[in-house]
């Protein structure tokens, strides 16, 4: 079972909570609420004039494998953006903010629409999975929402380290950038910190690793790493940068990682090669019977738009 928060039980919750989310991801307090219920909000319920970026909350439990209504979402949605267009808006980026399953699919076909239409501006659809996910990292936001919670283990922290190497972002909480310094160990570690929170010991028994190569070109050709390359860590994963498909990488555990009750678990996971180019990463935890996935992060770029070109929902 994949671990997930309950669904907001109002949409004024589910709006506040992501304007919160947005204000943490990106370092700033400039997302607000737009206009107010009964208000023509013109297909906008959070913005960042300072970001350029718009989102509109979709609070719902629809089931996408009925064709008809996936259609009917994805209209829903093309109504939205023709409307904030349409008022004289031109973000550069709109997010969909859902509490549906993730499907990329819809986010393609939206942003191929844009494309097509020469339209400079990304979609990127936020699932209830990765809002989750997200959540996570700020512990404010987890204990104003949520403030009891049923989930025996919980994310507490998350680094990437060497941090002179790779650089958080001042605009993105999720993006770390790569800085090429000499003498100093490239490779990346990631630093995971768990809290059980339960009255029972768990057990950690897999760890899988995922590696997604943005669509972003590059003029010329990537740093050649002049640092040191060196593995050091126990858990070690060694990422195959596919440009076509997500790679999947499996830690395997000779014995389970025992986590006695009310105390913590800090697990480093080292990549075998630098992470020189365009990628978004994350990471999933088998913990009993719940899966714990991390957030996404981001390497280089937050480019979320994968760069296929779908020209129908199926």
């Amino acid at each position: 079972m994949i671990y997930e928060l309950p669904l907001p039980k109002s949409f004024e919750i589910f709006e506040n909570l992501i304007c919160d989310l947005a204000n943490h991801t990106y370092k700033t307090s400039n997302f607000i609420l737009y206009g107010r219920k009964g208000q023509n909000q013109k297909g906008i319920d959070i913005i960042s004039c300072e970001l350029n970026i718009i989102i509109q909350c979709k609070l719902r439990t629809i089931n996408l494998f009925d064709r008809k209504t996936k259609l009917q979402f994805v209209q829903e949605i093309k109504r939205d953006i023709g409307n904030i267009f349409s008022n004289g808006f031109s973000p550069s980026k709109i997010i969909i903010a859902t509490t549906i399953q993730n499907d990329t699919k819809i986010q393609d076909y939206l942003n191929t629409l844009l494309l097509t239409n020469g339209i400079a501006c990304v979609i990127e659809l936020w699932s209830w999975s990765k809002i989750s996910n997200e959540i996570f990292l700020y512990s404010n936001i987890v204990n104003k929402y949520y403030p009891f919670r049923n989930n025996s283990v919980e994310i507490a922290r998350i680094e990437v380290l060497n941090k002179s190497i790779y650089q958080k972002s001042d605009k993105n909480d999720r993006l770390f950038i790569f800085n090429n310094i000499k003498d100093r160990n490239q490779l990346p570690v990631f630093d995971f910190s768990f809290i059980n929170n339960s009255d029972n010991t768990i057990t950690l028994n897999s760890i899988e690793g995922f590696c997604e190569t943005l669509a972003v070109a590059r003029g010329g050709f990537p740093p050649r790493p002049n640092g040191i390359l060196k593995p050091t860590k126990r858990f070690l994963i060694d990422f195959n940068f596919n440009y076509t498909d997500i790679d999947k990488q499996v830690i395997a555990l000779k014995d389970p990682i025992f986590v006695y009750p009310k105390s913590p678990l800090r697990i480093q996971i080292q990549n075998q090669k630098p992470l020189i180019n365009f990628y978004k990463i994350h990471f999933a935890f088998l913990f009993n019977n719940t899966i714990i996935n991390s957030p996404e992060l981001f390497f280089n770029s937050n480019f979320a738009y994968s760069g296929k070109i779908v020209n129908k929902i199926e």
